[in-house]
């Protein structure tokens, strides 16, 4: 591979808008240009202030000059945007994913600055022969049988995962994982509960349910190598399935040596206690939960930072998917994302068994060997069909595994979950639909008692459950219940129980997520802009009506009227 340096432009254009009732606003677009390099660019992503209704925008053609730019947006405030630049994986090695960072500035017509990005661009086949290699560090990395630090740059790992192919079941290595050697010196796994019977239905003919654990120090290495990774990692998505939450109580359809009946009641594990660390300290990108259980948000991981691909326990909006239904389009979209972009994905508590989230774990994989990502590493205490792929292979629980590595990265993981002790009622920057916005706030009131339906944006129809059979967004349901100890609420809709996670209050708070679950059938209150007389905003007789008057000079300032009984009164 060879280094390409390519010098990129990153700014924002505005014009005011002569408009009386905004006053001071701007017509604005943020852009990235790449002149003749932007053939190399699969997609830009610009990811405006989380109050707007569509937060991430997505460009993915340039125009003729060569520069990708957002659509035009009117406002008065400015904030940071993040710029993510996703790179063609077919012409550039590494990395897969730039980040900048520009302040809009609506003081010039075009505010902007040059940055430089340095990239590693991929030989063509037919010159390969011809082309000497950059002198580099060979890929060994120092053994040692209580785990001392193991350190190796990105450029080593690279560089060995290119040279090794995926594993075959014969490798001594298939047990450990690409990035092993024999430097290493790891033994195998112990078989600590054996079974003949297969972990699902339709696993490859080899497979058993059998369950091994990797002894003490070779688990120790194997931590320490996983620590360097996350470390190196640009992007690191997890990928999890029931098998984590076991030692919760809850049950899993594959077959194993533990299992349980818990299901709401639950409280998270080691393992979700330190994802949310992990995310909280930025080494934990995203998210991909084939689990229903709510127990990583117990964790305090983000609601807004998980997909929840095969459904929730604790979203009406997103019911459990029976294998006959059809996935929410846009966790689809997202999972495939992720799935393409993802430098190091994470497996664990699942049998990699054929699902379309699967993918999540074999695309990373495949990109490695073009040193193009830092590939997958799978923890569990079973076999899968995806080992010889791994670039680091972990016999053990989950549990096991992020207690060594939250020592050895120096993490604070909390063991108790996350309660919920805000009020029932929130003022939410969201419509009356429930989706986000820049310019109204709403009353989200879920206090017992509170008539509420399940948001437009749903999946109920694709989920295929028969207990929602005749429920849409137009049913009418109400609060029964505030059930502190499972961080819920009960939601009666029809002749079913619903329930809603709490921690869903703080995401719409905060303005996290793109569509309230549910919202209220009759608003007790709406919040608009003033741009007309006070007069024709005063036929709401009887009624509470709050308004937003926004006024804009040097110093932005905004003050509240409540309406009431065709009466004003400042708060």
């Amino acid at each position: 591979m060879s280094e390409l340096q390519i010098p990129l432009v990153i700014g924002n254009i505005a014009t005011e808008v002569d408009s009386a009732a905004d006053g001071n606003c701007w017509s604005w677009s943020a852009f990235l240009r790449a002149g003749k390099f932007a053939a190399l660019i699969k997609q830009v992503n610009f990811n405006l202030h989380p109050t707007f209704r569509n937060p991430i925008v997505k460009v993915v053609e340039a125009d003729n000059s060569g520069c990708f730019k957002t659509p035009k947006h009117q406002g008065w405030g400015v904030f940071e945007v993040k710029i993510e630049v996703y790179w063609n994986s077919s012409a550039i090695a590494a990395p897969v994913v730039s980040e900048f960072v520009h302040m809009l500035d609506f003081g010039e017509p075009e505010a902007s600055r040059q940055v430089q990005v340095t990239l590693k661009k991929h030989i063509p086949p037919a010159a390969r022969a011809e082309h000497k290699p950059e002198p580099r560090a060979e890929a060994t990395f120092p053994a040692s049988a209580v785990a001392e630090v193991l350190t190796f740059s990105r450029q080593q790992a690279e560089h060995h995962l290119q040279q090794t192919p995926f594993l075959e079941r014969q490798d001594p290595r298939f047990f450990h994982g690409r990035l092993s050697g024999p430097e290493l010196n790891l033994t195998l796994p112990d078989a600590v509960w054996k079974s003949d019977k297969k972990p699902r239905e339709g696993s490859a003919e080899w497979l058993t349910a059998t369950e091994f654990q990797d002894k003490p120090e070779v688990l120790a290495t194997k931590v320490g190598l996983l620590a360097t990774l996350l470390q190196l990692s640009q992007r690191t998505v997890a990928y999890t399935g029931a098998g984590i939450s076991v030692p919760a109580g809850i049950g899993q359809a594959a077959v194993g040596s533990a299992g349980g009946n818990k299901t709401v009641n639950a409280d998270p594990t080691y393992t979700h206690h330190t994802m949310a660390a992990l995310n909280a300290m930025g080494c934990l990108h995203g998210w991909v939960q084939q689990n229903h259980d709510g127990l990583p948000q117990k964790a305090g991981y983000p609601q807004e930072a998980i997909n929840e691909i095969h459904g929730s326990w604790f979203d009406p909006s997103n019911p459990v998917v029976l294998y006959s239904g059809t996935l929410r389009s846009e966790l689809c979209e997202q999972m495939v994302d992720f799935a393409e972009t993802s430098d190091l994905t994470i497996v664990m508590g699942t049998s990699l068994t054929g699902l379309n989230a699967d993918q999540v774990a074999k695309k990373p994989a495949k990109r490695s060997l073009r040193g193009q990502s830092l590939g997958t590493v799978i923890i569990s205490p079973q076999q899968t069909e995806q080992d010889g792929k791994a670039t680091l292979r972990i016999f053990a629980k989950a549990d096991d595994v992020m207690k060594l590595l939250s020592a050895r990265l120096g993490l604070q993981v909390r063991t108790t979950p996350k309660r919920y002790s805000g009020p029932l009622k929130v003022a939410v920057p969201y419509d009356e639909r429930g989706a986000r916005s820049c310019n109204v706030r709403t009353w989200w009131n879920l206090e017992v008692g509170q008539r509420v339906r399940i948001s437009q944006y749903n999946n109920i129809e694709g989920a295929g459950q028969p207990s929602f059979s005749g429920i849409t967004d137009k049913t009418v349901g109400e609060v029964l219940a505030h059930d502190e100890k499972c961080c819920s609420l009960v939601i009666a809709i029809s002749a079913t129980r619903v329930r809603l996670g709490l921690w869903w209050l703080e995401a719409a708070a905060r303005g996290a997520v793109e569509w309230l679950p549910v919202v209220n059938h009759m608003l007790n209150a709406v919040w608009a802009r003033v741009d007309r007389p006070i007069e024709e905003l005063c036929e709401h007789q009887g009624q509470r009506v709050e308004l937003v008057f926004s006024v804009r000079a040097s110093i932005p300032l905004s003050f509240w009227v409540i309406v009431q009984d065709w009466g004003l009164r400042l708060l």
